[in-house]
């Protein structure tokens, strides 16, 4: 008994000099990608491209006008607005552009410049070159996330053409009609959509619209 006492007073000391110690502070989660938004710092290596001819003043995914003479690009889940800089690792050159629209829908691909910006990185002849692409900027936002958006699926096609041939029926009712390619199972399909908007009614009023002119309702889809 004695000598279990003189053991537990000898492990005291221990005890109690551990409970003085400083707690070490707990470190945040160190990546760069938080909160669904991705912060200066973030990079990937991957296989880039270029579009911008037959997309020549549609409007892309930030709503704006795209411009093929513009230095933007397409990303895949970079918020839009994010500023990157794309080098171009078998020669060097690089280029600042901005991402506005979503893309490529192309396996194994990571990025699709514009055409200014792939004329910038010398890039155009070869169509695909391996790149580093480095966030050097966030959009400006205000809270923790970016607004949602309502739009309308008017349908989706494995055939190109078709999705093209329903956007210009209905480019005579809507401004923003475009085509979206997305990779599914590893085929492209193109989804044609209608508008975005920042009230779910207003998504239905078109859905609702949409009903009388090709006999069925588009799907509304959060962004």
């Amino acid at each position: 008994m004695k000598r279990r006492n003189l053991q537990i007073l000898m492990v005291l000391p221990f005890l109690f000099s551990c409970a003085l110690l400083p707690k070490k502070s707990i470190q945040k989660d160190s990546l760069y990608k938080k909160e669904g938004y991705i912060t200066e710092g973030y990079s990937q290596v991957g296989i880039a491209s270029w579009y911008g001819i037959e997309e020549h003043n549609r409007q892309a995914a930030s709503g704006e006008r795209f411009s093929m003479h513009a230095y933007t690009a397409a990303h895949k889940t970079l918020p839009l607005g994010t500023m990157v800089r794309v080098t171009n690792l078998e020669n060097g050159k690089d280029v600042i552009v901005k991402i506005n629209d979503r893309g490529p829908f192309v396996e194994g691909r990571i990025i699709d410049l514009s055409y200014a910006a792939a004329k910038a990185i010398d890039m155009i002849r070869d169509g695909t070159v391996k790149v580093k692409i480095e966030v050097i900027s966030s959009p400006q936002r205000e809270g923790n996330y970016f607004e949602p958006l309502y739009t309308v699926q008017a349908g989706s096609f494995v055939h190109r053409q078709n999705a093209i041939n329903l956007r210009e029926r209905l480019a005579n009712l809507w401004n923003d009609v475009r085509v979206e390619p997305i990779e599914i199972g590893g085929d492209i399909h193109y989804r044609v959509r209608i508008g975005r908007f920042k009230k779910r009614e207003d998504a239905e009023k078109v859905s609702s619209k949409l009903k009388e002119e090709i006999g069925y309702r588009g799907k509304v889809i959060l962004e």
